[in-house]
């Protein structure tokens, strides 16, 4: 039988209702996902991969968001990879 995963994928708290992260991580995803195009429009059209990597950098990002940010660039590699059929 195969249990389900109850928790976080970036920490031990328990998921959040249909994630597979914490109410803290999602909220952190959602928030860098609705910041994209304010970012995009503030530096020039900057990449999702260049602005995760702004996100991960800066010292004013918290530490959840900069755990989101490194698995969304991750996720990034990763499917870029695939599409390439080549490993990260």
């Amino acid at each position: 039988m195969l249990r389900q995963m109850t928790s976080c994928r970036l920490c031990k708290r328990e998921r959040a209702p249909s994630s597979t992260l914490c109410k803290y991580h999602l909220a952190a995803k959602k928030n860098i996902e609705a910041g994209y195009n304010l970012w995009s429009e503030a530096y020039g059209n900057v990449t999702w991969k260049e602005y995760l990597q702004k996100l991960g950098n800066n010292a004013e990002t918290g530490q959840w968001a900069k755990e989101v940010a490194k698995m969304l660039s991750d996720e990034s590699a990763e499917q870029r990879s695939e599409a390439r059929g080549t490993q990260p």
